[in-house]
């Protein structure tokens, strides 16, 4: 069976984009080994993260975020069975910023926080899919 996690975040104060970078390098291994995967955003002081694989195991995974220092104010958006990964062979996929098109942003009405009336748990979902097969089109583009 597999499940999907959607939550919100504000980073900590002191947190900027190399200390994310760092986080994702832990994920990698770790959720390589536990076979979760996914995506994190980070905009504005803010995570937006989807976490996919085994129940059991997306459950210790949250925990550990939830008692992470580097996350405040978190807030699950989504906790459900998935059909399938979203992000396949992808164990924590990153975009920052100036990763994500201006236009896609746009189209969202994104404002910094992902308010819950703007970004409800599918509509998040589809913004972070969407940021990552984006830099993902254009890497192959450009490779």
């Amino acid at each position: 069976m597999l499940g999907r996690i959607v939550y919100v975040s504000r980073a900590a104060p002191a947190l900027v984009t190399p200390d994310v970078h760092g986080i994702i390098r832990t994920a990698h291994a770790r959720n390589a080994a536990e076979g979760l995967g996914g995506a994190l955003v980070f905009l504005d002081g803010w995570f937006a993260q989807v976490l996919e694989g085994r129940p059991d195991r997306l459950e210790a995974a949250f925990a550990r975020i939830r008692h992470d220092p580097r996350h405040d104010a978190i807030t699950l958006r989504s906790r459900q069975p998935a059909l399938c990964r979203l992000f396949p062979g992808e164990p924590m996929a990153l975009r920052v910023c100036g990763d994500i098109d201006p236009g896609l942003r746009a189209a969202f009405d994104y404002r910094p926080g992902f308010p819950v009336e703007s970004f409800p748990a599918d509509a998040l979902v589809e913004f972070v899919s969407r940021a990552c097969s984006r830099h993902r089109d254009r890497q192959a583009r450009w490779a």
